[in-house]
C-alpha cells in the first residue's frame, strides 16, 4: 500500500484531503507545516506528498529546498495544492511534478496521486478523468 503524506496548516482541509486518500486505499500521514513535514518524512518516507504552499514555520519553498538536501527525498513527487495567485508559476519554481487549485474536486486529487505513485485509483481504474491535461501536470504547462 502506498503512503501519502498530505500537508496543510488548515485543519479541516488536511483531514478532508486525508480522509479522501485513506478511502482510496492509501496510507496517510498528516502535518501542519513544513517542519511536522520534515519530522514525518524523515521516520516514514511517504511515496508522493500533498503540500499546500503556504504555511507557517516552514513554508513549502522551505521545506522543498531541505528535502532536497537530503538524497533520500529529493524524488519524492510533489503535488502542490494551493489558493495562491500564480500556482502554476508557483509549482514549477518548486519542482513540483503537478498542481491543484483550490477549490478543488476530490476526484481530481485521487486521480493525481494515482499519478504521482504511479498506480491508477482501483476504485475508479475503469473510469478516466476528464481534468484537462493543463489542470494535471506541470509538464502541460512548459
Amino acid at each position: 500500500m502506498k503512503r501519502v503524506l498530505v500537508v496543510d496548516d488548515e485543519p479541516t482541509i488536511c483531514e478532508l484531503i486525508a480522509d479522501t486518500l485513506r478511502e482510496s486505499g492509501y496510507r496517510v500521514d498528516t502535518a501542519s507545516n513544513g517542519a511536522e513535514a520534515l519530522d514525518v518524512i524523515r521516520g516514514r518516507v511517504p511515496n508522493a506528498i500533498v503540500l499546500d504552499l503556504m504555511m507557517p514555520r516552514l513554508n513549502a519553498n522551505d521545506l522543498v529546498e531541505r528535502m532536497r538536501l537530503n538524497p533520500g527525498f529529493a524524488s519524492i513527487p510533489i503535488l502542490l495544492v494551493t489558493a495562491s495567485y500564480g500556482a502554476y508559476e508557483a509549482a514549477e519554481r518548486l519542482g513540483a511534478h503537478a498542481c491543484l487549485t483550490k477549490p478543488f474536486e476530490l476526484d481530481e486529487l485521487v486521480d493525481m496521486v494515482g499519478q504521482l505513485v504511479g498506480e491508477a485509483d482501483p476504485l475508479r481504474a475503469s473510469n478516466p478523468p476528464g481534468t484537462p491535461a493543463a489542470q494535471r501536470s506541470i509538464a502541460a504547462e512548459a
